[in-house]
């Protein structure tokens, strides 16, 4: 679902951002050169090498240069987080902005993207090689415009894949040397030149994270003892290969981080172990809460002088920092050795406890910036929710789950959300905890548009309600009593009633959010009614009430958005870029749903509508959705706004024929596009019209009106 991997953003790539370069790459042209002319006319190209050599520095430089020259931009997934054997499907849907049943196989995956003109970057296959291989056979066995780019110390060994094998620095390293020492000691009087640079530079194969490491310690010693230093280890530790091939470099490199870890002082060292646990990017804030205890000396100063000697990375433009790859596989080695890593893990999942559950349950249900901040660590909350689940710490598997609330319930995350709850099936959970669990089902049953499963996950909340009586938690009792309303809104009366006891709950608990947000759903009962005056007046007071950052104030704007529809008022527009704002404030990202939703402005106020729905078409197959019968709902809504009112109908048959992907469309499309066609049509004729679309296809319809998708 998130978290992009090393760096800040840049080019935003879809959902993600495509890393910055955090070096200069020295001494790397021709090779950057040779993968980006690999790629104009192969499919795969790998860039192997061992750890620390520059494959990923060489392969950002490729992606940064032909970033434009693909349609649909790069995406970039990095796979150093993932443990051995892990979920690269994931992963890569999540990088590529997949949502839905698209990241739910490998077959679909691949499909979704061999047909998008995009770089797909596979960083670090090494350690899930069967997973990334599987996924990039599938792609090319497809075809289409896709071109991957894959770094591994290995080959994927797929038909059709190119290899480009990287060596050491050779020339440029003492460049590298120099240019990495000025950065930690700017008084360095000796240049590139310096026999003592070139000879210290040869004694490490001229690996580039080898020489930065080099570098790093001329804080503590002078030239000449580094070098001496240096000569002394490698020697011992490494045997001095000659030969200068992948297995001698291997070892090189992972005698140079041995011999810069040595060099450590105590504190530096059992920092540098804890810092393992942390499965890619982290915050300071992060390293003071999971640091060991240290002895009465400030984790944060150990953490600046591990940062000075290059073995923590400052990812640029971000605050956020990381172990590279080679790395962080040494130190969590050496935390395993130590015996420590139980309670390093252990300190990790109660900090990010402590961090989502520093919040209310219902902060975490309303917030769209805590939803952003949650999507923002996913890696850190997944692997803290799994160690919860394992030590059968269930109550604290259940306040992490929770702090992906406003995800969850949208297309935004919908799909994953489903994927943890299903890890709390059968588990026995108090009460208290089971009812807001259902809750959440509910929420993503909305998400996902199925109605069945969010009346299921209500009627289970509700017996729990029941049967807590008294005792009940008045949020949870409120929600529930809210989806009940969700769940009839179309039937104005019966909803009411619902609405009415969420209310009551809302109150006595003093959440005027959760007050707004409730009388912003009976507003839309009320649009569907056809109330609009009273749907008006409502709409006036709700904009003055709800909160700047909360899911009260996100309906309140698609509540807005539905009376400007129902009234074919140019209003909606100002809605619907409302809630765009609302988004891009909070942190939470666009989807195919805004386009679709701007796509039935344009039908109001005369734009391309059909230029629109296509593209939402476009993007809701690149994110993992069948949109088809959603766009013929705006199809049938197009022919409402002319007039033509059988052929709505027809279209609505259609649109019925198959699946909507939210809740939001079937509410849409009972309080906005039924309503005028029961009235113009009558039951009888509307029936029989809704019957002849449903011989029609969703994608045959869309073909009629010239809405298609390339490759169709």
């Amino acid at each position: 679902m998130c978290d992009a991997g090393p760096v800040g953003p840049e080019t935003i790539t879809g959902r993600r951002a495509l890393p910055r370069l955090r070096n200069t790459p020295l001494g790397r042209d021709h090779d950057i050169v040779a993968v980006r002319d690999l790629l104009a006319t192969a499919p795969v190209v790998t860039v192997t090498g061992t750890g620390g050599i520059g494959k990923t520095t060489v392969a950002l430089a490729v992606a940064h240069q032909l970033r434009d020259q693909q349609t649909d931009g790069v995406v970039f997934a990095d796979l150093s987080s993932l443990p051995a054997g892990g979920d690269v499907l994931h992963l890569v849907a999540d990088a590529a902005s997949v949502e839905g049943e698209g990241g739910g196989t490998v077959e679909r995956l691949a499909a979704i993207l061999a047909e998008r003109p995009l770089l797909l970057v596979l960083d670090n296959c090494e350690h899930v090689l069967a997973g990334a291989a599987e996924l990039v056979d599938r792609m090319l066995e497809l075809g289409g415009e896709a071109r991957i780019l894959a770094t591994s110390r290995e080959l994927l060994g797929v038909s059709g894949e190119h290899v480009w094998p990287l060596g050491p620095l050779h020339d440029a390293g003492p460049a590298l040397f120099v240019e990495r020492a000025r950065a930690a000691e700017p008084r360095v009087a000796w240049d590139a030149a310096d026999p003592t640079v070139v000879d210290l530079c040869r004694k490490v194969d001229d690996v580039p994270l080898a020489i930065e490491l080099a570098a790093g310690q001329l804080r503590r010693f002078d030239l000449d003892e580094l070098h001496r230093r240096l000569d002394d280890r490698l020697s011992l530790l490494a045997g001095r290969p000659t030969a200068a091939d992948d297995a001698g470099r291997h070892a090189t490199m992972e005698a140079a981080i041995d011999w810069s870890y040595r060099l450590l002082e105590r504190n530096e060292q059992t920092l540098l172990r804890h810092l393992s646990v942390f499965p890619a990017l982290f915050e300071v804030d992060a390293v003071e809460a999971s640091a060991p205890p240290m002895f009465g000396v400030d984790p944060l100063a150990i953490f600046g002088q591990l940062v000075d000697k290059s073995l923590v990375v400052r990812m640029p433009g971000s605050g956020r920092y990381r172990l590279l790859e080679s790395i962080r596989v040494f130190a969590r080695d050496r935390l395993d050795e130590s015996g420590e890593a139980a309670a390093a893990f252990e300190r990790h999942r109660r900090h990010v406890l402590a961090t989502v559950g520093s919040r209310s349950r219902l902060d975490r249900w309303m917030s769209a910036r805590l939803a952003a901040r949650f999507c923002a660590g996913a890696n850190d909350e997944r692997q803290a929710f799994d160690l919860s689940l394992a030590a059968g710490a269930v109550d604290d598997a259940v306040e992490i789950i929770l702090g992906g609330s406003f995800l969850w319930r949208n297309a935004l995350g919908s799909s994953e959300g489903q994927k943890w709850l299903a890890r709390l099936d059968g588990v026995d959970l108090a009460p208290r905890d089971r009812l807001w669990i259902e809750i959440l089902r509910a929420d993503v049953g909305q998400g996902l548009g199925d109605y069945r499963e969010m009346v299921a996950a209500v009627t289970s909340a509700r017996a729990l309600v029941e049967a807590a009586g008294d005792g009940v938690d008045p949020v949870a009792a409120g929600l529930v009593a809210h989806y009940d309303g969700i769940s009839l809104l179309t039937d104005r009366d019966r909803a009411r009633a619902h609405f009415e006891s969420a209310l009551d709950h809302a109150r006595a608990a003093g959440e005027d959010r959760l007050v707004t947000l409730i009388e912003a759903f009976r507003t839309v009962a009320d649009v569907g009614a056809g109330r609009y005056d009273e749907a008006r007046s409502q709409m006036a007071r709700l904009e003055t009430m709800a909160s700047e950052d909360g899911y009260d104030r996100f309906v309140t704007n698609w509540t807005g958005w539905m009376l400007g529809l129902a009234e074919r008022d140019p209003a909606c527009r100002t809605w619907m870029r409302r809630q765009q704002d609302f988004l891009d404030r909070t942190g939470i990202v666009e989807t195919w749903l805004s386009t679709l939703s701007t796509a039935m402005c344009d039908v109001v106020d005369g734009g391309d509508a059909l230029g629109t729905l296509a593209r939402a078409l476009v993007l809701a197959r690149q994110e993992g959705y069948d949109a088809e019968a959603d766009c013929v709902l705006v199809l049938a809504y197009c022919e409402i706004c002319s007039g033509a009112y059988e052929a709505a109908a027809e279209l609505v048959g259609t649109a019925l024929h198959g699946r909507f992907n939210t809740t939001a469309h079937y509410v849409a499309y009972r309080a906005v596009i039924d309503p005028p066609l029961q009235r113009h049509l009558g039951p009888e004729a509307l029936a029989a019209a809704v019957n002849r679309g449903r011989a029609r296809t969703p994608a045959a319809a869309l073909a009629h009106h010239g809405v298609t998708r390339p490759g169709t």
